[in-house]
C-alpha cells in the first residue's frame, strides 16, 4: 500500500488554506489542484509498504515520539519547487515552531531508515496546493498579490501513518495510526 507520515489540520483551517487555493486557481490557466480533504504537512513519504513494516514503524513512532508537545504554526506565503512555464509545486510556507517539525522529522527519517526507507537530505515544511501549473502571471506576482495572506495559530496535535489510494479518480487519504502529541 502506498503510505506517508503526515500532520493533518482540522476542518477549518483545511477551509482556510482552500480559500487561499481558490486565489491561486483564480490566477492559473491549468494545472491540478489539491482537494480540500487531502491539504496536509508531509513529514514523510513512504510509497510502497506492507503492513507489517507500517505496524512496526508505527511502534517505534509510539515510542520515540512519546512526551513531544503539540505544535504551532502558521501559514503564510507561497512557494514553489520547480521553475519555468509549468510549475511542478506550488505550496504554502510553514512559520512558527519549525524546529519542532524538523525534530520530529529528523526522529521519522531515522526510524523509517532502519526499515529500509531513504534518508532524506532536504526537509522542507509546507503545503503543497497545486502541482503541474500554468499561471495567468508570473509566479512573483502571485506571491506579492497573496502576500498578506495568513493563517495563524494552527495547532499539529498529532502525527500520523496515512494510507493513499485512488478511487473513482480522486485521490483518497485514509489514517492507519495516529501517535497524539502532548
Amino acid at each position: 500500500m502506498r503510505t506517508f507520515i503526515t500532520f493533518d489540520f482540522d476542518r477549518e483551517t483545511k477551509e482556510k488554506i482552500y480559500n487561499i487555493q481558490s486565489k491561486v486557481k483564480d490566477s492559473s490557466i491549468k494545472g491540478r489542484f489539491k482537494y480540500i480533504d487531502n491539504f496536509h504537512l508531509t513529514i514523510k513519504f513512504l510509497g510502497e509498504a506492507d503492513e507489517v513494516k507500517i505496524g512496526l514503524i508505527y511502534q517505534d513512532m509510539l515510542r520515540r515520539l512519546k512526551g513531544k508537545s503539540k505544535i504551532n504554526i502558521s501559514l503564510k506565503g507561497l512557494g514553489s519547487f520547480g521553475k519555468g512555464d509549468v510549475i511542478k509545486t506550488i505550496y504554502l510556507k510553514c512559520h512558527g515552531e519549525l524546529d519542532k517539525i524538523y525534530e520530529i522529522a529528523e526522529v521519522v527519517d531515522k526510524i523509517t531508515s532502519n526499515y529500509g526507507f531513504k534518508l532524506e537530505n532536504r526537509f522542507t515544511p509546507h503545503v503543497t496546493i497545486a502541482q503541474e501549473v500554468l499561471l495567468k502571471h508570473t509566479f512573483e506576482e502571485l506571491q506579492k498579490g497573496l502576500e498578506k495572506e495568513k493563517i495563524d495559530n494552527i495547532i499539529l496535535d498529532k502525527v500520523i501513518i496515512m494510507k493513499s489510494e485512488q478511487k473513482n479518480g480522486k485521490r483518497i487519504y485514509t489514517p492507519l495510526y495516529i501517535i497524539p502529541l502532548e
